[in-house]
């Protein structure tokens, strides 16, 4: 019965991130974007590999940066210059991931892309 409820609070705590965090939507929807461009161009395993990877990642980190957040806000409501630099550096981790998903990105499609502009042709 504990394992069901420890799934259950994770479960809530994704739904929270989606419902509350505007950037956690916008980077659910380019992960189910670049799953639908995987599907259509019939990427490699190796390609779904580092499209999953980067994706997810993306997602963590923004999940860690939204409980980071909450939790500067409880401890330091008011503005605090530490608090801050901490905030920044969480926000940081996502951009940072949200770059080599990029990268990755562009590694993966842009041949699929070309070749499917090239056929079209």
């Amino acid at each position: 019965m504990r394992k069901k409820n420890r799934f259950i609070v994770a479960c809530q705590g994704i739904l929270s991130v989606f419902q509350t965090e505007q950037n956690f939507r916008i980077h659910l929807f380019a992960f189910v974007s670049a799953i639908s461009f995987g599907f259509v161009f019939q990427i490699s395993k190796v390609e779904w590999i580092a499209v999953l990877s980067c994706s997810f990642l993306v997602l963590i980190c923004e999940i860690f940066n939204t409980a980071i957040e909450k939790l500067c806000n409880h401890v330091s409501p008011q503005y605090d210059v530490h608090i801050g630099k901490v905030k920044d550096i969480s926000a940081a981790a996502v951009f940072t991931s949200a770059i080599l998903s990029l990268v990755i990105g562009i590694i993966v499609f842009i041949p699929y892309f070309i070749q499917w502009y090239c056929d079209s042709a």
